[in-house]
């Protein structure tokens, strides 16, 4: 299992660094040229997107096709699949920001916008905004919509979204919100039940940690997830964490593969239930750690809610006195686990952050562990050497050194 959780996370880390949903740009040249004929419509055809928005999120169907141009049949049919798809899906705010426009030659203009959602019951803030463009038509009536630029205006198609691939189906938990395709019922109900079992562990590990709902995205297939982050996923283990913002209102999700998650739970029925929690810790502790919070713990928390395996291996190279590699000071590093290679490395890194997370938890308590990401985040802008910066928290909040925490770890861990 932990050879599979280490190839999710590495290719979480590969979309994170792709920005999946991308963000505002600060570059001006998307501001509409000063003098343009269109620079004073800008406020215009924002009341257009809002009163698009508001439509959807208020399921007034004849006010959303109201304003979209008639003149585009398909684009109006895709419109109209858009919101029949979405009739179950409970946005609480769908954003459609204005950044810039164009015009062109027919006479129509292209606005480039920023678009974010949100779900009820779960993150408030609005996620990092995806880019978008539409084409934007006057008519005697005012501004419509009539059709999606997003190609012309960006070089680039919109990534899907679930929606795009058929009708969405929802079932809400205590602690998740699932949104899946009619095919993916039976994983999104099991989802569900996991996410919700898993969430009075994360709380007892991490005291104070409360989150709203976690949107979970089941998607049929590692087809369908190419569609929706297409080149960005290096390889497809049944689930994975994504964080969607770096604020804590912000949050972050989890992202199914429907058929990977039935074949190997067929084979294992424990592991998608740890691979629920671990993910489920990770959206949790996005916005409690920073650039500075050793991988160690961020792994070992995750793999310490999920429920830890026995860590044979690692004992038995303690015991023979065998080199260790990685060691725990390797995973002192934020990248620690971006940077193994093979099996062996992958087996041991996972046995070392577990032991010591177990360790953590019970020589110096949850609060401790707590207190410990705190400092972490807290110092995530200083510039000292890692493992100085770990010594230096471990004293401020354990009242040890990292060669003193180090020993005592290793003693733990011969003493299993």
């Amino acid at each position: 299992m932990r050879r599979i959780l280490l190839v999710a996370i590495v290719a979480l880390m590969a979309l994170s660094a792709a920005g999946c949903l991308g963000g505002t740009p600060a570059d001006i040249s998307w501001a509409t040229p000063t003098g343009s004929a269109v620079s004073g419509t800008e406020q215009e055809i924002q009341q257009l997107f809002d009163a698009y928005t508001q439509a959807l999120v208020t399921r007034d169907r004849n006010a959303f096709l109201s304003l979209i141009d008639a003149g585009n049949p398909d684009f109006l049919a895709r419109q109209q699949q858009f919101f029949d798809y979405t009739e179950n899906v409970p946005f609480d705010r769908y954003s459609v920001k204005l950044n810039s426009l164009s015009e062109e030659g027919d006479g129509s203009v292209t606005a480039k916008t920023s678009e974010a959602f949100t779900l009820k019951g779960s993150f408030a803030a609005l996620p990092d905004a995806e880019r978008a463009g539409y084409r934007l038509v006057r008519g005697d009536n005012g501004w419509k919509i009539a059709g999606d630029a997003t190609l012309q205006a960006l070089g680039k198609a919109r990534d899907a979204r679930l929606w795009d691939l058929g009708k969405v189906e929802v079932t809400i938990g205590e602690h998740a919100i699932v949104l899946y395709l009619a095919a993916g019922k039976a994983t999104a109900v099991q989802a569900r039940v996991f996410a919700d079992r898993a969430y009075p562990q994360l709380t007892e590990a991490l005291p104070g940690v409360q989150m709203p709902l976690v949107p979970v995205w089941v998607f049929s297939s590692k087809e369908q997830i190419d569609q929706a982050y297409p080149g960005q996923w290096q390889d497809w283990v049944g689930g994975a964490s994504h964080q969607l913002g770096y604020d804590e209102e912000q949050g972050g999700e989890i992202i199914l593969d429907a058929g990977l998650f039935n074949e190997i739970g067929s084979k294992n029925p424990e592991y998608n239930r740890k691979m629920i929690a671990h993910e489920l810790t990770h959206v949790a502790l996005f916005s409690r750690t920073g650039d500075k919070t050793p991988s160690f713990l961020v792994e070992g928390l995750a793999d310490y809610v999920a429920g830890l395996e026995a860590t044979p291996y690692l004992a038995g190279k303690l015991r023979s006195g065998e080199a260790v590699s990685p060691t725990l000071r390797d995973l002192y590093q934020p990248s620690g686990f971006n940077v193994l290679i093979s099996d062996e490395a992958a087996t041991l890194a996972y046995e070392i952050a577990d032991t010591a997370v177990a360790y953590l938890e019970q020589e110096y308590g949850n609060e401790k562990v707590v207190s410990l990401l705190r400092e972490f985040k807290r110092r995530e802008s200083d510039n000292q050497p890692q493992d100085q910066l770990v010594d230096e928290a471990f004293r401020s909040i354990l009242d040890v050194g990292a060669d003193e925490f180090e020993n005592g770890w290793r003693l733990y861990v011969l003493a299993g």
